[in-house]
């Protein structure tokens, strides 16, 4: 079976771009019966892989539309390509090449609201087209697999769940590592972790709000770290606070000393798709909080003290539980290290496998 990967995502620093970059690296390493060929960005360093790299030189707008919607299926012409795989939401809109498609998330159809409308409307045009195209649709989750059914209609024989992963026997940084990135963004000694996009839709006011109440009890500070997102500001300004710090974008090579540094990793998130940073916390040996809704129990399993987003309360107990409670913080950090064990990129890459020989198959 001859595949075609889309990776020009590869150059996005959030979960999808770690994605792509996984699926390039270890689909070769898991599955000898199919060649695999990734079409990659050229502002982007290539992974050590044993697929066949096709370079693509990647602009925006509709210069990035158009290689997404015709280059693509030009180079899988040219390759013999069964089928291309779209990694990010969006795949063939127009055309009926064999295509299969990850659906990360649909809160675009779940609240609207957390976007700007043009936005909203595009990817809720862009991703029904391109399901409605695609061979199988691969979800990171139950909870998105069920979106998909509940939005979009699709049929379970259409759908691929693949939770997401992390790194295979990944180290927590030395001291050296944690004191230079702790320098490098201006770390307090001690501190709770937020990291993510700043935007509603990951409940940072709440959290504020609720760390309000315990930073009164504890002695450590709260960092907020990421990139600004649309309709930050009352976020930006609740922030305003001798206790609370802004750390900015996390750099990829400082993420594991940040998250080692962190004394607990809090994440009350409305809605996610899978949610990758709770886990990634978790590989670095701290303990998570997070939300009880949407697909992030089945991310984190019983690894994680988790909350009611919505209630105020909830994420109040919360905390005091990540940040007070040293017997429960050493039993979820226990908890943590085995549930990293069981979901890895080695294992996304088999099931996203399984996914291609199931489109193969219809």
């Amino acid at each position: 079976m001859k595949v075609l990967l889309n990776g020009l995502q590869a150059g996005n620093r959030s979960g999808t771009g770690r994605y792509t970059i996984a699926l390039a690296q270890w689909l070769p390493e898991v599955a000898d019966d199919i060649e695999l060929t990734v079409a990659w960005p050229t502002d982007v360093a290539p992974p050590e892989t044993q697929a066949v790299l096709v370079p693509v030189n990647v602009g925006g707008g509709l210069s990035r539309i158009l290689i997404d919607q015709r280059h693509m299926i030009a180079i899988a012409r040219d390759m013999g390509a069964d089928f291309i795989h779209y990694p990010a939401n969006i795949g063939l809109m127009f055309s009926n090449y064999p295509s299969i498609l990850t659906v990360h998330d649909l809160s675009f159809f779940v609240n609207p609201d957390w976007f700007r409308k043009e936005r909203a409307r595009y990817y809720q045009l862009g991703v029904r087209r391109s399901a409605k195209r695609a061979r199988v649709v691969i979800s990171d989750s139950e909870s998105t697999s069920n979106d998909l059914r509940k939005f979009l209609a699709l049929p379970d024989s259409k759908i691929a769940t693949v939770p997401l992963g992390v790194a295979r026997n990944l180290e927590r940084p030395d001291d050296n590592a944690i004191e230079t990135a702790r320098k490098k963004y201006n770390l307090p000694e001690k501190f709770a972790l937020y990291k993510g996009t700043i935007e509603p839709r990951k409940n940072i006011e709440r959290l504020i709000d609720a760390f309000n109440i315990v930073a009164n009890e504890w002695e450590g500070d709260l960092v907020i770290a990421g990139r600004r997102g649309w309709h930050d500001e009352g976020i930006i300004e609740k922030a305003k606070s001798d206790r609370i710090h802004l750390a900015g974008f996390i750099d990829d090579v400082d993420q594991a000393a940040v998250y080692a540094a962190a004394h607990a990793f809090v994440w009350p998130s409305l809605y996610e798709g899978f949610g990758l940073p709770p886990l990634e916390a978790m590989a670095y040996g701290t303990p998570v909080m997070t939300s009880n809704t949407s697909s992030l129990p089945e991310a984190v399993g019983d690894a994680a003290a988790t909350v009611d987003p919505e209630k105020h309360d909830s994420i109040v107990q919360g905390l005091r539980t990540i940040l007070l409670d040293e017997n429960e913080r050493d039993t979820l950090r226990e908890r943590g290290h085995k549930r990293v064990k069981e979901l890895t990129w080695y294992r996304t890459a088999l099931g996203v496998a399984e996914a291609y020989r199931k489109a193969a198959a219809l």
